[in-house]
């Protein structure tokens, strides 16, 4: 059997399976198109019906990176066609995580460019054309059939273990049958009809495989209420757009021959696919909103605090290596060394611990000011008064914590007690240090504290140490005791990098506060 050509059904291209580049579109080992011959173009399509997913950042980023990689067109294309769900907020969330990324798009949402629109529900007339063509040439029909009677060629073929849910009754419908059934108030489908040849798909990262014609049924390509489907919209936008190379998750490798059927009916060229391994979880189920809510929003990270260049990281080496050893690229460098031949075929686990990792990672490489400065809005969410606060001092509270940062809402517990007394203990901590003596090392300290002259690190540090001696009391005893006092917890920076922050009588005030609270 020959197989379908790719684009327009002229003899001349008849030599090429469906879905394979034809000669003139030469590729290199890895499939990707020569520079010297094709612009690469390539784009991002979300749809606006929510956050903007994990999955889809690590889409958008190898999109971005590929064109940046070969000094092409990078284009946001926004896919509402699904009106009931699709909502302004939901784009707008989609535009700002992008940008938090550092994801810039060429073309498209927001931008505009030279194939704008390039929201899919102001493209309505563009698909409504391309349909009518596909009617008058016979390559689609009207569909009648009621949600029951599909129903019911489902049950039947399920029943005969058939492939097709749908066995193309409608495809035979003469004008009588159409207006009988419109008669009744039946508002159609439109159905591309599938071709009886083996559709090639040829995959830059899976591989070339023919698919067999008997599993695939003639899908609906506009709904009943005229909206058109993703199947039509989308490859009609590639088109459209020059698109050259379609880098998407294999959670739509089932969509492909359908949308080169539908490119080949209208003639139109096919880009190059390329199908990126899906993002699992520790148990290898696939990351989704649906079971995993919002850890798998791109927001829920930027909330919390991690930073964009760690999260462009952890996302690049989810299906991607460069040599299996290196772990750590800045920007530069990814888009330097990636390639679509080094992107792996099965799933990539969404590892948090990784992540956490690299955070904690770009954190530390941030000098003491640029630290502060992305701190300061977690210090103003939680209601503290930065902005009355020396800089020099909210540097000093940076500095004292150090590496403790893993994402920088962490800065709250670890600083909060600088803005603000405790207005409670821990019930651990307390339970574990304030032990009978601690009441007497208070006091102790208290007196200690308010006499050493001068109030700095060298001398706070010495006299504690001295009275520790003394008294033969253990240092962590008396550190954790008096810690507890100051901040509420038994964790944070050094205890003297505390006092002196804190300042003489402010530590006073909190350690009768303290004392009280223990008589």
């Amino acid at each position: 059997m020959n197989p379908h050509s790719v684009g327009e059904p002229s003899r001349s291209r008849q030599q090429n399976t469906v879905g394979e580049p034809s000669r003139s579109r030469h590729q290199n080992p890895v499939g990707e198109t020569s520079r010297s011959r094709q612009q690469i173009r390539v784009r991002m399509a979300p749809s606006p019906t929510g956050f903007l997913h994990i999955g889809s950042a690590r889409t958008a980023l190898f999109n971005w990176l590929f064109a940046r990689h070969h000094s092409g067109t990078f284009i946001l294309r926004i896919d509402d066609t699904d009106a009931a769900r699709s909502t302004d907020e939901s784009m707008r969330e989609i535009y700002d995580s992008l940008r938090w990324l550092g994801l810039d798009w060429d073309e498209g949402g927001e931008k505009g460019g030279p194939h704008a629109p390039y929201v899919q529900s102001e493209r309505r007339d563009i698909y409504e054309t391309h349909v009518q063509r596909l009617l008058e040439s016979g390559h689609a029909y009207p569909c009648y059939c009621t949600q029951e009677e599909l129903d019911a060629i489902r049950a039947h073929s399920r029943a005969e273990k058939q492939n097709r849910a749908y066995d193309g009754r409608c495809r035979h419908l003469t004008s009588v049958d159409k207006e009988h059934l419109a008669a009744k108030g039946r508002k159609p489908t439109v159905r591309i009809k599938m071709p009886d040849e083996p559709i090639r798909v040829v995959d830059i990262v899976l591989g070339t495989r023919d698919i067999d014609p008997g599993t695939l049924e003639d899908e609906v390509i506009v709904r009943s209420n005229g909206m058109p489907s993703y199947n039509l919209t989308s490859i009609i936008d590639d088109a459209e757009m020059q698109i050259t190379h379609v880098i998407r998750g294999t959670e739509h490798l089932n969509n492909t021959p359908k949308q080169i059927a539908i490119a080949n009916a209208l003639g139109l060229n096919v880009p190059q696919f390329a199908h990126i391994p899906l993002v699992l979880d520790n148990t290898g189920r696939k990351l989704s909103k649906r079971h995993h809510g919002e850890l798998v929003a791109v927001s829920r990270y930027r909330e919390e605090g991690y930073l964009p260049e760690a999260m462009l990281n952890f996302v690049a080496r989810l299906g991607w290596s460069f040599d299996d050893k290196q772990e750590i690229f800045s920007v530069e460098e990814l888009i330097e060394k990636f390639d679509l031949a080094r992107v792996g075929k099965s799933g990539s686990v969404f590892d948090i611990k990784k992540l956490d990792w690299l955070n904690t990672h770009y954190i530390g490489e941030l000098d003491i000011s640029a630290r502060t400065d992305v701190v300061m809005p977690f210090w103003e969410k939680a209601g503290f008064d930065v902005a009355a606060e020396p800089r020099e001092r909210l540097e000093s509270i940076v500095t004292a914590v150090g590496e403790r940062l893993t994402k920088l809402q962490d800065i709250i517990p670890q600083t909060g007690y600088f803005f603000t007394a405790p207005s409670e203990y821990e019930p651990k901590a307390v339970k574990k240090w304030w032990k009978k003596d601690a009441l007497d090392i208070l006091t102790a300290l208290g007196a200690v504290l308010a006499a050493v002259e001068p109030f700095e690190l060298e001398t706070v540090e010495s006299v504690i140490w001295q009275y520790t001696e003394e008294h033969n009391i253990k240092r962590v005893v008396a550190m954790q005791t008096l810690r507890i006092a100051l901040t509420g917890t038994s964790f944070g920076p050094s205890l003297f990098d505390i006092l002196v922050l804190l300042g003489r009588d402010e530590v006073l005030t909190r350690i009768q506060k303290a004392i009280q609270f223990l008589q």
